[in-house]
This record gives C-alpha cells, sequence and structure tokens, in this order.
C-alpha cells in the first residue's frame, strides 16, 4: 500500500483503503479499481491523497467500459447512418455484438453497472445496448445455443431500428405524445423489419425481432396482435428487456422507476404482456442491483449492495455505510431486505 496525491492517479490504480470525506459520507470503498470518471469526482471534492495497492491494476478491470462505449458508438452511427439513408456496416456491428456476447458468456454480470446510464438526447442508442445485454443474459441463462445468441445479440441491439424512418419532432417530442403520434411510432416496427430484411447478411429472425418485439403474450400487441407461442422465441426474449430498460430511464414526462419497481411492474403484468417463464428467467438472472453499487435507503442510510441475484434481486441485502445526514457510521452493518420490509431503495447514488 502507498499513499499518493490525485495528481499521480491513473486509470487501473486499486484503491487500498475507503475515501472517506470530513463529514463522515463515503466516497469511494476499498477495493475499487480508479477509473477515469472516478479521477474528476476526487478533484471535485478537493481530495488531496489517498491510498492504492503497490500493484496497478490490469487494463481488463474497465475494458467493460470500453466496450460499452464503442457499442454506444456503434450503433449510433448505424443509427444515423440509416436515418440518412445510407446502410448497416454489417461487420463493425457483428464485431462489437460478439464483443458483448464474448464478455458475458465469460461474466453474467461483467456490464450490469453500466447499464441505466442514459441521458436524453442519446437515449435511444444506450437503451438499444441495454436491451442487447439484458438479452444475451436472458439466452445465455436459457441454454441457447451460440449461434442462436449471436442472432439473439444483432436483433436486440437493432430491435429499434425502424426509429430511424420516425420523424425526428415526434420521437424526441419533450412530452406525451398523441394518439396519432403514438400510431406514427408504431410504425417503427415495419420500418424496422423491412431495414433489416433488406440487409445482406442479416438472418431473418433479426427481422422478425424488429417486427414483433411489441407483441404481448395475450395478443393485445402490435404490429399483428400475435399471441403466446405464436411470437417468435427471441421477440419475447426482447420484449422483456425492452420493457425493463425502458422503464428504468428518465423520461421528460415521467421519472424513472427504481430498478426493484420496473421488476414489481413487469411481474404484476406478466399474464399479460410476457411469457411467464422468460420472465422468470429474466428476473432470476438479471442482477436488479448489482452488488457493489451504493444506493440511498429511505431511512436516510447509504449502503453498498452486498448480495443480488435471484431470488435477492429485487430486495438485496446491502451494508450500511453512511447516512445522507446526521452522524458517521463508524462500524458498517448488514440489512436484509427481505427481512426488512419496511426499508427500501430509493435512489443508486453510484
Amino acid at each position: 500500500m502507498r499513499k499518493v496525491s490525485v495528481e499521480e492517479l491513473a486509470p487501473g490504480m486499486k484503491l487500498a483503503k475507503d475515501v472517506i470525506l470530513e463529514d463522515g459520507r463515503f466516497l469511494l470503498l476499498k477495493g475499487f479499481t480508479i477509473k477515469n470518471r472516478y479521477l474528476d469526482r476526487l478533484r471535485n471534492y478537493n481530495i488531496p491523497y489517498l491510498f492504492i495497492e503497490d500493484e496497478i491494476g490490469k487494463l481488463e478491470y474497465f475494458s467493460e467500459e470500453v466496450v460499452y462505449s464503442e457499442t454506444f458508438q456503434t450503433i449510433k452511427n448505424v443509427m444515423e447512418s440509416v436515418r440518412e439513408g445510407g446502410s448497416i456496416d454489417l461487420s463493425i456491428l457483428k464485431d462489437t455484438v460478439d464483443g458483448i456476447i464474448q464478455k458475458i458468456l465469460n461474466d453474467d454480470n461483467v456490464f450490469m453497472k453500466l447499464t441505466g446510464i442514459r441521458d436524453i438526447d442519446n437515449y435511444t442508442y444506450l437503451h438499444s445496448v441495454d436491451v442487447c445485454i439484458y438479452s444475451v443474459i436472458a439466452g445465455k441463462s436459457m441454454n441457447l445455443p451460440e449461434d442462436t445468441i449471436r442472432q439473439l445479440g444483432m436483433g436486440s441491439i437493432l430491435h429499434d431500428i425502424g426509429k430511424c424512418k420516425i420523424p425526428l419532432s415526434i420521437l424526441n417530442k419533450p412530452a406525451r405524445l398523441t394518439k396519432s403520434e403514438y400510431e406514427i411510432i408504431k410504425r417503427h416496427t415495419d420500418f424496422g423489419y423491412d431495414i433489416v430484411r433488406n440487409t445482406p447478411g442479416l438472418d431473418p429472425s433479426i427481422a422478425n425481432i424488429a417486427l414483433y418485439h411489441h407483441e404481448h403474450w395475450d395478443g393485445t400487441g402490435y404490429p399483428s396482435g400475435k399471441t403466446g407461442s405464436n411470437i417468435d422465441l427471441m421477440s419475447r426474449i426482447v420484449a422483456v428487456a425492452d420493457v425493463y430498460d425502458a422503464l428504468t430511464a428518465n423520461r421528460v414526462y415521467r421519472k424513472r422507476f427504481m430498478p426493484h419497481e420496473a421488476a414489481e411492474y413487469i411481474i404484476a403484468n406478466a399474464s399479460q404482456h410476457f411469457d411467464p417463464v422468460i420472465l422468470k428467467v429474466f428476473l432470476d438472472n438479471i442482477a436488479i442491483y448489482p452488488a457493489d453499487i451504493i444506493v440511498l435507503l429511505n431511512t436516510g442510510e447509504i449502503a453498498r449492495v452486498v448480495e443480488a441475484k435471484g431470488e435477492l434481486s429485487i430486495r438485496p441485502k446491502v451494508m450500511v455505510i453512511t447516512r445522507k445526514e446526521g452522524p458517521p457510521v463508524l462500524t458498517p452493518y448488514e440489512i436484509d431486505l427481505r427481512e426488512n420490509t419496511n426499508v427500501y431503495i430509493v435512489d443508486i447514488i453510484s
């Protein structure tokens, strides 16, 4: 362990001690690997120095951020190209999606701390990346063949490609859509199907995902009103990922759902909208609150998620490390939110 100034910090260095503010709040926890976005945060709080491990971490510690960022840029370029009348650069897109898939095949949770970070201007692109990640995790958990997972990855990242043909005035409208505007938005499924079907080298199953990802289990979806298993398997997977991710995004006309609220919403609508088997797989294998993220509880306590998967996904175990107000927590303590039903997460801090 050694003491270094903020000016000496470099990405890949690993914290040997917690970084605690003068008022007792925890800024970063022991074991965090320094990333570029942490450097600015440390400077903003005028942290003079901190303690790091003697050996610098390898690039792999934060390579998931690089893959995520590159995937976002790739789908943004693809969608902008299509909007301007160009074509899909298939080789780059396939390489990018393969990068996502290989990381998930090695570790389900590798991207879980990155999903859900969206701004309004880039919502459609980041949503496409997140839906791809969630869909691939679900596909892996269902033991689908790797070739099928690749098709699922391509289809999920292109599921909203038809929105390139929707007027930006409607797509980016800073308010709820009118009934007529919503009817125009619904046409993105047909537009997406045509774009993918007319792109050489893409499997027809990918075009079906663009067309059918808004179909509902009970037949109330669009564009065809398909029901149950008449909806192809990959579209049923993307349907769950699409709604979950959309609910957890801030929109101009509504505040985002917290992850557990989004999970409870899709559970409540399971019999109407979603394949119940796929929904169970999704909730059992997506880390709603990934381990190590920092959350704010309704009690004003700030905690680190210590265990959250399967049944613990919606109400995880957390370790309280400080408080929003009041005296600092000198000895961290654990709360199992399943056993303490009056305590719940109200915000994600980092």
